[in-house]
């Protein structure tokens, strides 16, 4: 009897164990959900401009009702901010790994490493916080962003308004703060701020303002003001407009005019620090940690193939080399913008998960941004958009046939496919928020590489894609050469130009362009170009180790599904994934 008592106490208790550790678990991946519920408002204040972009409705997602500000952080605010990640990383520590779910865990990697990657050394404080430049600049780019404002609360046109009055101080603090740069030794070069000072003039001479129209049609259509209120709020956006924000401009141009930059543009491995934050800013962007030498060989070694496939194409296909423009491409019949971006829609379908109902418009880019604007670009969607909600694709200018790459890299199968794939699993918000732009514009560029695949073209004209397609991704090397070279190698201009001339055969100002593109924007081409041509090698190693099991749709259904994430993180999923179908 004792016996059979003893027995049956132990396996109460094992039971009761048992029970014990299944609620610990089950307690460990509550508060764990419970800790990624409340980290959106710790990555992002309550006043940041960048919630009008992130949400319709912050405040259901944890954010106080703020008028909303433009960006700007000072040395403090980079101590701050390194001070909220090592703690954020500590109480992530806290959460046991082993008990999460497969889901939590894949979130937990993600967060930890993106925490990791954001945090700066303070020696790299004014090589890393410009707010000006005429590509990416803060100047550059903000009449566009408050173009697509949208104003679902009285809190976000008064936030607006706030905006625009606050933009003759803010303009004057990212002034101040270049001038800290060029003192210490790290500001824009004299050439690229007299292009900022060009721009800040361009906007101050508009009479009338595009946002004029826009911001209005917005504001008859809210539904919180009545007529009356409306009128007014019409004829302040009018005032502040012309007044504000055109003074804004003005005073930065005249602030601008005051300063002597550098006389001649380097990179940055001529600045203190500066090799080791263009090592930083590669690994953060781009999500691969490999070093810069090994970067470097990567890319010397994909041109070698470039170069090599390309020869062997031409000697293959002679009739397509000596007929070959790269000026007069076709991809298709199409007469707009929206016939070819439902076209690769349509034909995509056979390569990529099928999603429904994603709705968009084509917006043009306005005169007075012309010039300073990408042929296209993809307006990401906010977080709790519904599915009713419309996508925006802005082209500048007219539509040609030539765009066909372009709008397969920001529409289907790119960043509006990806975009809305990836917000229709319902993860937690902070997948949302977490950005990893390695991983989408690798992903665009991927896709932008085998577009011509998709062409409605005939056989002579899809071979010349194919030849176009392999010269593009010589190029792309080429390009992250001349980016390492001035940037980590320490280039001249001189030594760029001799560099540069044994594969091209550009005129002087274009090569100008060029090289000014690459200072004011280190490793920004990285992101495309490595992270694409990584992909692809994801794509072929998986094909090969899966033979007739590899499926398109699976492959691609990993990626999309892992979402923004490093490249290592990445490759652990398809890893998964290999494993699993074999």
């Amino acid at each position: 009897m004792k016996k059979i008592l003893s027995c049956i106490l132990v396996f109460s208790l094992l039971l009761c164990l048992f029970a014990c550790t299944q609620k610990d678990t089950e307690q460990i991946q509550k508060d764990f959900d419970a800790f990624l519920e409340g980290l959106p408002s710790r990555f992002v204040s309550s006043d940041d401009m960048n919630l009008e972009f992130l949400f319709i409705h912050p405040e259901k997602f944890g954010f106080e009702k703020e008028l909303l500000e433009l960006p700007y952080a000072d040395l403090n605010d980079y101590k701050e901010s390194n001070e909220d990640v090592q703690k954020m990383l500590k109480e992530l520590d806290e959460f046991s790994y082993k008990d999460l779910t497969v889901d939590q865990q894949l979130t937990y990697d993600i967060v930890k490493d993106y925490l990791i990657r954001t945090q700066m050394s303070e020696e790299y404080y004014y090589l890393d916080n410009s707010y000006l430049g005429s590509f990416l600049g803060l100047q550059a780019q903000l009449p566009l962003l408050l173009n697509e404002y949208t104003f679902e609360s009285e809190n976000d046109l008064l936030s607006y308004f706030h905006i625009l009055e606050t933009s003759p101080e803010m303009f004057k603090k990212y002034g101040e703060m270049e001038k800290e740069r060029i003192d210490h030794d790290v500001g824009l070069s004299q050439d690229i701020l007299d292009k900022v000072i060009q721009q800040c003039e361009n906007v101050a001479n508009d009479k009338e303002p595009f946002l004029i129209e826009t911001i209005n049609e917005k504001i008859d259509a809210v539904d919180f003001y009545n007529d009356q209120q409306k009128k007014e709020a019409k004829l302040k956006n009018e005032k502040l407009l012309k007044e504000s924000f055109v003074k804004a401009y003005a005073d930065l141009g005249k602030q601008l005019s005051t300063y002597h930059g550098k006389e001649e543009s380097v990179g940055l491995a001529h600045l203190k620090n500066g090799k080791e934050y263009y090592e930083y800013l590669i690994h953060s962007q781009t999500g691969i940690d490999d070093s810069i030498e090994d970067i470097q060989s990567y890319f010397n070694k994909k041109l070698k193939e470039s170069i090599t496939e390309m020869t062997a194409f031409m000697m293959k296909n002679p009739e397509v080399s000596e007929d070959f423009d790269f000026g007069h491409l076709q991809y298709g019949s199409f007469d707009s913008f929206e016939e070819n971006i439902d076209d690769l829609y349509v034909k995509m379908k056979n390569n990529y998960p099928n999603i429904d109902n994603v709705k968009y418009e084509v917006m043009v880019v306005p005169d007075s941004m012309k010039d300073n604007f990408s042929p296209a670009a993809y307006l990401k969607g906010k977080i709790d958009a519904t599915e009713n909600d419309i996508n925006q694709i802005w082209v500048n200018g007219e539509y040609e046939s030539s765009l066909f790459s372009t709008l397969a890299h920001e529409g289907f199968p790119g960043h509006m496919y990806q975009d809305n794939y990836f917000k229709r699993l319902n993860l937690p918000i902070i997948r949302y928020i977490i950005d990893y732009s390695g991983y989408s514009e690798g992903w665009a560029t991927y896709i932008e590489m085998k577009s011509h695949l998709y062409a409605d073209v005939s056989s002579t004209e899809a071979k010349k894609l194919e030849l176009y397609a392999l010269n593009t991704k010589a190029t792309q090397c080429i390009i992250a050469l001349m980016d390492i070279g001035i940037h980590y190698e320490g280039w001249s201009y001189d030594e760029y130009i001799q560099w540069t001339s044994q594969y091209f055969d550009m005129d002087e100002d274009t090569l100008k362009e060029q090289y000014d593109i690459i200072i004011e924007t280190p490793g920004n081409y990285l992101k495309y170009y490595l992270n694409g041509m990584k992909y692809t090698d994801l794509y072929d190693e998986t094909k090969k180790e899966l033979k007739d099991k590899f499926d398109d749709k699976m492959f691609h259904q990993v990626i999309l599904e892992t979402g923004p994430s490093s490249f290592t993180i990445l490759e652990k999923q398809i890893e998964k994934y290999i494993q699993d179908t074999k």
